[in-house]
Protein backbone atom coordinates (compact mmCIF):
# COMPACT_ATOMS: atom_id res chain seq x y z
CA UNK A 1 0.00 0.00 0.00
CA UNK A 2 2.80 2.42 0.82
CA UNK A 3 4.18 2.13 -2.69
CA UNK A 4 0.78 2.85 -4.23
CA UNK A 5 0.12 5.88 -1.99
CA UNK A 6 3.60 7.25 -2.63
CA UNK A 7 2.85 6.94 -6.36
CA UNK A 8 -0.36 8.97 -5.85
CA UNK A 9 1.54 11.60 -3.86
CA UNK A 10 4.22 11.86 -6.56
CA UNK A 11 1.63 12.02 -9.34
CA UNK A 12 -0.32 14.85 -7.71
CA UNK A 13 2.57 16.48 -5.85
CA UNK A 14 0.61 16.59 -2.59
CA UNK A 15 -0.97 14.70 0.28
CA UNK A 16 -3.80 17.24 0.40
CA UNK A 17 -7.02 15.26 -0.07
CA UNK A 18 -8.96 18.30 -1.26
CA UNK A 19 -6.44 18.99 -4.01
CA UNK A 20 -6.23 15.34 -5.06
CA UNK A 21 -10.03 15.12 -5.29
CA UNK A 22 -10.18 18.28 -7.38
CA UNK A 23 -7.45 17.12 -9.74
CA UNK A 24 -9.12 13.76 -10.42
CA UNK A 25 -12.49 15.42 -10.91
CA UNK A 26 -14.18 14.09 -7.77
CA UNK A 27 -16.75 16.48 -6.32
CA UNK A 28 -17.07 16.72 -2.53
CA UNK A 29 -20.53 17.25 -1.07
CA UNK A 30 -21.24 17.92 2.60
CA UNK A 31 -24.44 16.61 4.20
CA UNK A 32 -25.70 15.50 7.59
CA UNK A 33 -27.36 12.20 8.33
CA UNK A 34 -27.64 9.74 11.20
CA UNK A 35 -24.05 8.54 11.59
CA UNK A 36 -24.31 5.00 10.23
CA UNK A 37 -21.56 5.84 7.73
CA UNK A 38 -19.02 8.64 7.78
CA UNK A 39 -19.00 9.14 4.05
CA UNK A 40 -19.83 7.58 0.71
CA UNK A 41 -18.22 7.47 -2.70
CA UNK A 42 -20.55 7.46 -5.70
CA UNK A 43 -18.61 6.12 -8.64
CA UNK A 44 -21.30 6.93 -11.21
CA UNK A 45 -21.31 10.63 -10.31
CA UNK A 46 -17.67 10.80 -9.16
CA UNK A 47 -18.84 12.30 -5.87
CA UNK A 48 -17.75 11.97 -2.26
CA UNK A 49 -20.51 12.68 0.22
CA UNK A 50 -19.18 13.61 3.66
CA UNK A 51 -21.35 13.11 6.74
CA UNK A 52 -20.89 16.21 8.92
CA UNK A 53 -22.44 14.29 11.86
CA UNK A 54 -19.72 11.63 11.79
CA UNK A 55 -17.43 13.27 14.33
CA UNK A 56 -14.38 12.41 12.23
CA UNK A 57 -11.90 14.84 10.67
CA UNK A 58 -12.98 15.78 7.16
CA UNK A 59 -9.55 14.89 5.75
CA UNK A 60 -9.82 11.33 7.03
CA UNK A 61 -13.31 10.86 5.60
CA UNK A 62 -12.24 12.22 2.22
CA UNK A 63 -9.03 10.17 2.19
CA UNK A 64 -11.04 7.02 2.93
CA UNK A 65 -13.45 7.73 0.10
CA UNK A 66 -10.54 8.54 -2.23
CA UNK A 67 -9.25 5.10 -1.31
CA UNK A 68 -12.48 3.68 -2.73
CA UNK A 69 -11.94 5.73 -5.89
CA UNK A 70 -8.40 4.44 -6.40
CA UNK A 71 -9.38 0.86 -5.46
CA UNK A 72 -11.49 0.68 -8.61
CA UNK A 73 -8.42 -0.03 -10.71
CA UNK A 74 -7.72 -3.26 -8.77
CA UNK A 75 -11.07 -5.07 -9.22
CA UNK A 76 -11.40 -5.91 -5.50
CA UNK A 77 -14.35 -7.46 -3.73
CA UNK A 78 -16.24 -5.33 -1.21
CA UNK A 79 -14.25 -6.49 1.85
CA UNK A 80 -10.91 -6.05 0.07
CA UNK A 81 -11.92 -2.59 -1.16
CA UNK A 82 -12.88 -1.51 2.37
CA UNK A 83 -9.52 -2.72 3.67
CA UNK A 84 -7.78 -0.87 0.82
CA UNK A 85 -9.62 2.37 1.72
CA UNK A 86 -8.70 2.06 5.42
CA UNK A 87 -5.04 1.42 4.60
CA UNK A 88 -5.03 4.29 2.08
CA UNK A 89 -5.95 6.71 4.90
CA UNK A 90 -3.31 5.31 7.22
CA UNK A 91 -0.52 5.82 4.72
CA UNK A 92 -1.73 9.11 3.21
CA UNK A 93 -2.49 11.17 6.32
CA UNK A 94 -1.92 9.26 9.56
Amino acid sequence: MEIFVEKVIREFGTRDVFEIAERIGVKIVYESWFPVTIGEFDNRNKTICVNLNAGVKLEKIIAHELGHFFAQEFNLNKAEEEKFAREFVEVLID
